[in-house]
């Protein structure tokens, strides 16, 4: 069981793999599907399964009126797990939302892929992020992931990995539910862009240790 519990207005790093280290995105349409459900169940309330709302069964118009229960300032999705940056802005706002977003994605999976059973490693792991030079390290942390994979380097050098908000981050464009000017505010005034590139490429973590500060050893 979790032994944390989540505080409104507080940020927090949430991650979870795949059962068994198994992997969560099979192909470009798990990603996407992936990054979907993140968008549609940030808000509430949720009249309507985001299965049914893709199906049509209820109009755009009819869910306009949502507040957003909480904020997402960076992802980053791997083939056997993800890690998201959050902020809860309403009372069992990440509770809620990781509930919902855990159970739309693993029907959609178990159903396309003609399984049964968990999809994920037990409940989501959380940490709650204290101080700013943690939420910037983290931030780091979390765009570097994709530079393991295994594919050509240059896609990552080139800002191309696509299941992830660091293009985002370099390129100024909005995302449809990514925050990315909190972070970047920390940067310079004038081109925070350009030094936000800086401090996740130029530097890395010299100190492997440095990695368990950011999820559980076991994990």
């Amino acid at each position: 069981m979790r032994d944390l519990s989540f505080c409104t207005d507080c940020y927090y790093h949430i991650y979870n793999r795949g059962v068994e280290k198994r992997k969560i995105f099979e192909d470009r349409f798990d990603y996407w599907r992936f990054l979907e459900t993140l968008g549609f169940y940030r808000k509430s309330p949720i009249p309507v399964k985001l299965s049914d709302f893709r199906r049509g069964k209820l109009g755009i118009r009819k869910i306009e009126a949502q507040t957003e229960i909480v904020k997402i300032y960076c992802f980053c999705l791997m083939p056997n797990h993800f890690h998201l940056i959050v902020q809860q802005v309403a009372e069992n706002g990440i509770s809620i939302f990781m509930r919902k977003i855990s159970d739309s994605y693993t029907k959609y999976f178990n159903t396309k892929h003609e399984r049964v059973g968990s999809l994920f490693q037990g409940p989501f792991k959380a940490k709650l992020i204290e101080t700013d030079e943690y939420l910037l390290q983290l931030s780091k942390y979390i765009h570097r992931n994709p530079k393991e994979l295994e594919f050509p380097h240059s896609v990552w050098e080139a800002k191309q990995y696509p299941y992830s908000s660091y293009q985002y981050y370099l390129s100024g464009e909005k995302h449809s539910f990514c925050d990315t000017e909190f972070i970047l505010s920390y940067f310079s005034k004038t081109n925070p862009n350009s030094d936000y590139q800086s401090f996740v490429e130029e530097f890395g973590f010299e100190d492997p240790s440095f990695y368990s500060v950011f999820i559980d050893p076991e994990d």
